[in-house]
């Protein structure tokens, strides 16, 4: 389900600043590619405009590696190769075969494509320059594999291709190939910008910063990053069919693996994840050292890296992203001692009737025998736990009993090595931690997940963007309420405390029926953590919701806990009602000194 949005999430609302710049970086970009694209036309130069024809191609690629390797996650330093696909693909149906364009176009997507899904194998397994090694040397080999296959791709000798009538000016000056190869960039600028406003790109940012919040949240990250390899290579692919007109001649000399660098240095020296680097990016490194300074053409690679390094040293975050954190310490807005509450949230709960749970004994979540081991370490000894709906059952112990070991099992993230744990019902011993996410389960961590580079209500939305059905009326009032007063805020200025706060939030707009919270109370104040409390118990008592609460402050679990598990060295070492654990002498030698665990 998509989170209440619309228009008042793309403005700032009156004397708040916006969160970021990504809306005038695409009106910015969209002039800038148009004026490039079609100025040269305008004033009748015919060198210039084949020039930006192919500075446009580059800039469309560009954006592609932007969302790729900002937006994913992926560093790829092949995607001169893909590219190089694209364009041979088409020219070998249409230039040798003589194939209709459309079919052309289709092969040569396809055959991006497939470089993309190749790509994306190692993905699933390494990540970071690891994955960016192993796609340079495909960029490496690549050129060779053209030579090497020269009964297909004519080797060194390349293909020529003549597309009648392309060049010839229509209207204004302007060229059928001249207008596509304005109008395609600028179609790929805008597709970044929906995409990165939209779920999708949200759960692929997530899956990119933190897997473990992502699999929490019902997202795969291996599906993310494969999709995000087929968005790029079918872009770059279309980018390889439109080079093959704008140059008109295809070798093996102009797919060397410094092409690939000249995109992922374009969007290094623009700034990474900003709509309008890869098009600064690609002036700089390439429009710079390819025309303005042709004469030192032969040291290329040379002026790559001087350029490169340059820009690092005075622009830390590339060109347009240096002037972007500088806007962002200017105008963010957010934090504050108060800057995130609870109270409306809980007042929104008060208001609901308090559901009626079937009279059952059945358990939510039934774990019975969990054995798990870390080589020699034993974290979980036969562990035996029972949790019913709406139930806020406490998990409790010294560090290092396994208590977060046990979480990690009931969401998946942990296999064990014996045992069995059902939740619904359900056996999902063997099941994946999305999938169990899926099935009703959500969690904190002990870390708070909350993510940069989205603001405060996009940190909660990701929650929204989990759920398969529509919220109640009192909770979509509350979510409109929250987008126009957190839009624009920047997490950075939330306090520790705060971030636990909107972790806990999200968790609970996702669709689930179990919560686990993990240390949720650490580091709140003590009125942030009366209003934690109250929290849980509308959530057990009022929306029906199990509850395993793994906490150090005994206080705050034997006020709210219906039922507590204490674990010690892995096994259980007492379970049951407060009341009655508070006077069990198992329990009371844990805990001599104070109140937390």
């Amino acid at each position: 389900m998509s989170a209440p949005s619309g228009v008042a999430a793309a403005a700032a609302p009156a004397g708040k600043k916006s969160f970021n710049s990504d809306f005038p970086q695409l009106l910015i970009g969209i002039a800038l590619i148009a004026l490039t694209g079609l100025g040269p036309s305008l004033i009748g130069n015919s060198y210039w405009e084949h020039t930006f024809q192919l500075v446009n191609v580059y800039i469309a690629v560009a954006v592609f590696q932007n969302f790729l390797f900002v937006d994913a996650g992926q560093k790829s330093f092949g995607q001169g190769a893909i590219l190089g696909l694209g364009a041979y693909g088409f020219a070998v149906a249409v230039g040798l075969n003589g194939l209709p364009l459309i079919i052309g176009l289709l092969i040569g997507i396809a055959a991006a494509t497939a470089g993309g899904l190749l790509f994306a194998l190692p993905a699933l397994r390494v990540q970071g320059f690891h994955l960016g090694f192993v796609t340079m040397s495909a960029g490496i080999v690549f050129p060779q594999l053209l030579v090497q296959f020269d009964w297909l791709t004519k080797g060194i000798n390349g293909i020529s291709v003549n597309l009648p009538g392309i060049h010839d000016p229509l209207v204004l000056g302007f060229s059928t190939m001249t207008l596509i190869v304005t109008l395609f960039p600028i179609l790929a600028l805008a597709l970044h910008y929906l995409v990165r406003k939209s779920p999708l790109g949200r759960r692929m940012r997530i899956a990119a910063e933190s897997p473990e919040a992502a699999r929490s949240l019902g997202i795969r990250p291996g599906f993310m990053r494969s999709l995000a390899f087929v968005i790029a290579s079918v872009g770059t692919g279309i980018c390889g069919v439109l080079y093959v007109p704008v140059v008109g001649f295809l070798s093996p000399q102009g797919f060397l693996i410094d092409l690939s660098f000249v995109f992922f240095f374009a969007v290094v020296v623009g700034g990474r994840g900003q709509l309008l680097g890869p098009i600064i990016g690609i002036w700089v490194v390439f429009v710079l050292p390819t025309i303005v300074l042709v004469q030192l053409i032969e040291y290329r690679l040379l002026v790559y890296g001087l350029l490169t390094l340059f820009v690092v040293i005075v622009f830390p975050d590339g060109v347009v992203g240096t002037f972007e954190t500088w806007r962002r310490k200017r105008s963010q807005v957010g934090g504050g001692e108060r800057g995130f509450r609870l109270d409306r949230f809980t007042d929104v709960i008060k208001s609901l009737q308090p559901v009626r749970l079937a009279s059952s004994d059945k358990p939510i979540i039934e774990v019975r025998g969990a054995t798990k081991k870390f080589g020699q370490v034993v974290a979980l000894d036969g562990v035996d736990m029972v949790v019913r709906p709406g139930e806020i059952h406490g998990l409790v112990g010294a560090n290092g009993s396994g208590k977060t070991s046990l979480l990690n099992v009931l969401n998946g993230f942990s296999r064990l090595n014996s045992g069995s744990y059902s939740f619904g019902g359900r056996d999902v011993t063997k099941v994946s931690a999305d999938q169990i996410a899926n099935l009703g389960l959500g969690r904190t961590f002990q870390t708070p997940r909350i993510f940069q580079s989205l603001s405060v209500w996009d940190n909660i939305r990701v929650g929204l963007d989990a759920r398969e059905t529509a919220l109640a009326p009192e909770f979509a009032g509350l979510a409109e309420s929250l987008e126009a007063d957190f839009a624009n805020d920047s997490p950075a200025l939330l306090s520790h405390g705060q971030r636990r706060l909107v972790e806990v939030v999200r968790v609970v707009f996702k669709e689930s029926s179990i919560l686990l919270f993990d240390e949720p109370a650490a580091g709140l104040s003590p009125q942030e953590r009366a209003e934690f409390a109250d929290l849980v118990k509308l959530l057990s008592r009022t929306l029906g919701k199990a509850v395993i609460l793994v906490e150090h402050d005994l206080d705050l679990v034997w006020g709210i806990a219906d039922r507590i598990t204490v674990l010690e060295a892995g096994r259980v070492v007492a379970s049951g009602e407060p009341a009655v654990l508070a006077k069990d002498p198992a329990v009371q030698h844990l805990f001599v000194g104070g109140r937390r665990a």
